[in-house]
Order: structure tokens, then sequence, then C-alpha cells
């Protein structure tokens, strides 16, 4: 699931033309997730990118924040980490 302060139909289009029919895109246009999350930029009206895995009790138990890059191999760092908190 991700999280952006970009509109609902930007999602859709983003969606849509990437063919992520699988990818739930959840709307943060005023920030206020992201700032719960310390996902907040200080200055600019833009959120960093951060990756939580949150388990069934709602604690974080990873966070990895890149400021605005990628996660290097993004799907099996975030697989990997899944697998090493939940055996």
């Amino acid at each position: 699931m991700g999280l952006s302060r970009d509109s609902a139909k930007s999602h859709r289009n983003f969606i849509a033309k990437h063919k992520l029919n699988d990818l739930t895109l959840l709307v943060d246009e005023k920030g206020k997730i992201a700032k719960l999350y310390d996902a907040d930029h200080w200055i600019l009206p833009l959120s960093k990118r951060v990756y939580l895995i949150i388990d069934k009790k709602m604690n974080i138990i990873y966070r990895k924040d890149m400021g605005f890059g990628l996660l290097p191999n993004q799907t099996d760092a975030l697989l990997e980490e899944i697998d090493r908190h939940t055996r």
C-alpha cells in the first residue's frame, strides 16, 4: 500500500498508466498522516519516502527513511524484513 500527497485522480491515472491494479494508493493531500509518521519535509510541502512495516497491533516494526530516494531492491528488501519479523 502506498501513501502520498497526490490527489485521488492522480493516483488513478498512475495506477492505470502503469497497470498496477493490485496496488492501493492512499491520499494524504494535507500531509496529516505523513506528519504522524515523521515523513513530512520540514520546509517543503512534500513528504519524504519512508518505508514502514506495521504489525497487527499497529506497532512499527520496520522504518527506513530514504529522504527522497528509493529503497534499493525495495520489494525484496521489504519482504526480507517481513520474513525476519514473522519468524
